[in-house]
């Protein structure tokens, strides 16, 4: 059964100049800030089958803290759940998801997520995949040898970043991260050195769209000729967001769901 409440919120968002635009609509479903443990479990099983019943949605985007505590038991868990989604589903990591310390970094989480998913998944935690036209660029942000609750996007992830926008200069591109670039009140969630990261947008026009978690709110703003869209925690409400993007008309549309 299809949760009763739908907040929808409909954005004809900025003109497109000098891009040749041949893409079409895209719709997926972004679900964040999970914070998935063995008790809570039954909630995502949930909202998996409501999740499956959807007939127009291309993909899921699972955005970052999946799992609460860095264990192989909460892992285990979440890989077991999202092989039940039948859309294809792409992974990110977020402040909770891996710990070195722990036997579980990133090159290991993403190694079972890929097998999780029989292989159809990027290995690295910045990878790139395409829909309808569109790029879909996934950065990580998010720390291996200690936990934080601030991400950070390294220099070499950066250079990456800049060398795939300029790779894909005639395409509309969409971030997908867990952690904003956008400033909060909060310290203890705010992203270091995020001028970086914006320095290097500003060298590029094809960038449209950024999508994240972790500030817990649902928020969208245009700022920078960006539209910035924030999902709300999932642990929360059970909330999570389908997206609908036609750039082709002008037009970004969300719905947060819960």
């Amino acid at each position: 059964m299809k949760k009763a409440l739908k907040i929808v919120v409909l954005f004809i968002v900025f003109s497109l100049f000098g891009l040749p635009l041949y893409a079409k609509e895209v719709k997926f479903i972004h679900i964040t800030d999970i914070n998935l443990n063995t008790n809570n479990a039954y909630k995502l099983q949930d909202t998996i089958k409501e999740i499956n019943s959807y007939n127009d949605i291309d993909f899921v985007v699972f955005g970052g803290n999946n799992i609460s505590r860095t264990n192989i038991d909460n892992l285990n868990t979440f890989l077991y759940l999202i092989k039940k989604v039948n859309k294809k589903v792409y992974v990110l990591l977020g402040s909770s998801d891996v710990l070195a310390s722990t036997g579980i970094n990133k090159e290991y989480y993403l190694k079972r997520v890929r097998r999780a998913l029989f292989f159809r998944h990027s290995k690295k935690p910045n990878y790139v995949f395409k829909k309808n036209g569109y790029v879909f660029v996934a950065m990580d942000g998010s720390k291996e040898f200690f936990q934080s609750t601030n991400g950070y996007y390294t220099k070499k992830e950066l250079v990456w970043l800049d060398e795939i926008l300029t790779k894909y200069k005639d395409k509309n591109v969409i971030i997908l991260q867990h952690f904003p670039i956008l400033p909060t009140k909060s310290a203890w969630l705010q992203s270091a050195k995020t001028e970086n990261y914006i320095d290097v947008l500003k060298k590029h026009s094809n960038v449209k769209i950024i999508v994240s978690g972790h500030y817990g709110e649902d928020s969208e703003i245009k700022t920078g000729g960006i539209y910035h869209i924030i999902t709300e925690s999932y642990s929360k409400n059970g909330a999570y967001k389908i997206i609908q993007i036609d750039l082709d008309d002008n037009f970004i549309g969300t719905s947060l769901v819960k």
